[in-house]
């Protein structure tokens, strides 16, 4: 089966803010259908903090379960904003809006997919 490669970028009002939402959200994906690896990497490697990007690694199968958690992280935040990123194509959305539900995520994963 084919591999896909995503980066999920958690954004919030502060460093402390973003890690910590990066955090959850790699816990949730990691957990996800398909997904092989969800490790979180640093966007400024002169910071000392864990990072608030989250490297993906999973099945080309494996959109819908990425969207169910990515909708599961949202409906639980509001001031956080991610960008989803597939091999050098990107597509974000802005979790301000709360109560993001299954579907709309899904969408988006897949614009995302086929970018």
């Amino acid at each position: 089966m084919m591999q896909e490669r995503y980066d999920f970028i958690a954004e919030a009002e502060d460093q402390a803010a973003a890690g910590r939402a990066a955090m959850a959200l790699s816990d949730i994906l990691r957990e996800a259908d398909g997904v092989l690896e969800a490790d979180r990497t640093k966007a400024d490697n002169s910071t000392m903090d864990l990072g608030a990007v989250i490297s993906v690694l999973a099945t080309s199968g494996a959109t819908l379960a990425l969207a169910q958690g990515l909708a599961a992280w949202l409906r639980a935040r509001r001031g956080v904003t991610v960008t989803v990123e597939r091999d050098g194509k990107s597509g974000s959305l802005k979790a301000a809006v709360a109560g993001i539900d299954p579907e709309v995520a899904v969408r988006i994963v897949e614009m995302v997919r086929k970018g």
